[in-house]
């Protein structure tokens, strides 16, 4: 009988990859039934993450198929190229190491919410979306008189709406310029989750017609050390993909008990919004009528509203 001649370090290879991509597969799975998914993606992109977990384990499957085939001294394929692995240890270990070490932290570190620390990093925005500039009422324009072969219309002219001058608009900022006729209507305006940047950036864009409302917003508690005394943040982490993608919006409160209130606290706050200077910019600011402690949101991050503006 002949005995089979095994290429072990082939069969190696082929485990360990198998083991990796059970493992990233595995790692995906734990992370949607613990519910922690969506702290590293959005919702909408959590279908095509499950999806991959499927392809990782058919992957993985195969390795361990194309294993047993070594180990019985066949190919799991032959397409005439060369596969072996490459016999330098150092070289090995830097690719493996490429995969095993954020599958390790994935498995090891805890899932934590994004705060105060990550914000710091990133910079906070005051305000809004920064891709957005803000407007400034158009100059009127020069009637021009209607030729004298025409005869003026007998129709009544269209009655203006004087909300159109408070909130002038272009091609990019309709959407927030019909937004904030609504809001202005309002006695209390909420900073909900489904719009928060889309509120945050109406607000900021017409800020000057929003001085004396009385606005409530929910976040966390953000301070740096270029924050004045009395003063701090309540912001959400807005995320569009991933949390590689987020980034930090929030408004400046300012309270008489902001000593009290520690970073990454969650808090209701309630007050009447205003305009300060932080820094060399203008921007706005909550002086607080109240301040509720509560418990982080069930959705901690807020998302683009892709339907904002389509009503």
């Amino acid at each position: 009988m002949n005995r089979v001649t095994v290429d072990r370090r082939l069969l190696a290879h082929q485990l360990l990859r198998a083991a990796i991509l059970a493992g990233f597969a595995f790692l995906i799975v734990q992370l949607d039934r613990s519910g922690n998914l969506t702290l590293y993606i959005a919702p909408r992109m959590s279908i095509y993450v499950k999806l991959s977990a499927l392809g990782l384990y058919a992957t993985a499957v195969y390795q361990l198929y194309a294993a047993l085939q070594t180990w019985i001294g066949r190919r799991a394929s032959d397409c005439g190229c060369d596969h072996a692995p490459s016999p330098s240890l150092i070289k090995n270990m830097l690719i493996y190491g490429l995969f095993l070490l954020p599958l390790l932290l994935g498995f090891l570190l805890p899932d934590t919410l994004m705060g105060s620390t990550l914000a710091a990093k990133k910079g906070m925005s005051l305000g809004g979306s920064e891709s957005i500039s803000r407007q400034v009422p158009a100059p009127q324009q020069p009637v021009t008189p209607p030729p004298a072969a025409e005869k003026p219309s007998t129709e009544p002219a269209a009655p203006l709406d004087p909300l159109d001058a408070m909130f002038p608009a272009d091609i990019y900022t309709e959407s927030y310029a019909r937004h904030a006729k609504k809001l202005y209507g309002q006695e209390l305006i909420e900073v909900p989750e489904k719009q928060f940047i889309e509120t945050l950036t109406t607000l900021d864009l017409y800020r000057e017609h929003y001085v004396g409302k009385t606005i409530r917003i929910s976040g966390f508690v953000y301070r740096d050390g270029a924050t004045p005394e009395g003063q701090f943040v309540v912001s959400r982490f807005a995320m569009n993909c991933c949390s590689a993608d987020s980034m930090p919006y929030g408004l400046m409160i300012r309270s008489d008990e902001a000593a009290k209130y520690a970073n990454d606290s969650w808090l209701e706050v309630t007050g009447t919004l205003g305009l300060t200077h932080h820094g060399d910019q203008e921007i706005m600011i909550l002086q607080a009528t109240g301040a509720i402690p509560i418990e982080p949101s069930d959705t901690p991050y807020v998302y683009p509203d892709y339907d904002f503006g389509l009503d």
